[in-house]
């Protein structure tokens, strides 16, 4: 049986991987650098991220019972104001890994997050200004490249799981700078501004490109 060691550079939350698998090597030299390089602010999102791509490797149906808290704990983080741990905690038990994702954390993400867009995590309205679109887009381009890792894991050569981590590590860069620019501490004035000059780029964006 595979020995396991346990990271806790996200404090409060526990990262456990097998110390002879060569994916969980990797998620394990990326995870460290990625902490003690950039030192992040969303600690939650960078838990749930190097945690949710590690589960292949540990050739189980269910997500490993000593990390379970702690992905509830990050998952509530993220979602705050908003109180999901219990949520998390009882079906990440429950069900299945893949059927926990899509039928629970899918769908209390995309509540959390749209009322986030209103309200943030302050619940102050529009608090992330115009940087919460790009917050999300880095956000859900991440969730996206976490659902593929076992397909990477079981179908792609290990030649490519470098790269697949690599584009993990650069994607939690540029999320993390948005996360930091989307929670300042801005007046509403200001918040309208920024947003609304966001959209207004965007909308000439779009028409010079398809108008």
């Amino acid at each position: 049986m595979s020995n396991k060691k346990l990271y806790t550079f996200c404090k409060p939350y526990k990262l456990i991987l097998l110390e002879d698998n060569y994916y969980h090597n990797i998620i394990a030299e990326y995870y460290e650098k990625f902490m003690k390089t950039y030192k992040p602010l969303n600690l939650s999102v960078t838990y749930l991220v190097w945690s949710g791509v590690s589960f292949p490797a540990f050739d189980i149906y269910k997500f490993p019972e000593d990390m379970a808290s702690s992905y509830a704990l990050a998952f509530n983080t993220h979602q705050r104001p908003y109180k999901t741990y219990d949520i998390h905690n009882t079906y990440i038990r429950k069900y299945i890994y893949r059927h926990y994702l899509w039928l629970v954390a899918f769908p209390v993400d995309i509540y959390a997050h749209t009322l986030q867009f209103f309200f943030g995590e302050r619940d102050e309205f529009l608090e992330g200004g115009a940087f919460f679109i790009p917050y999300m887009v880095c956000h859900w381009t991440l969730l996206a490249l976490t659902l593929i890792t076992n397909y990477v894991y079981v179908y792609s050569p290990k030649s490519l799981w470098k790269l697949y981590f690599s584009l993990i590590y650069y994607m939690l860069v540029i999320h993390d700078y948005c996360y930091q620019m989307s929670v300042r501490k801005l007046s509403l004035n200001m918040r309208l501004i920024e947003f609304i000059s966001f959209c207004y780029i965007l909308y000439i964006c779009y028409m010079y490109i398809y108008g």
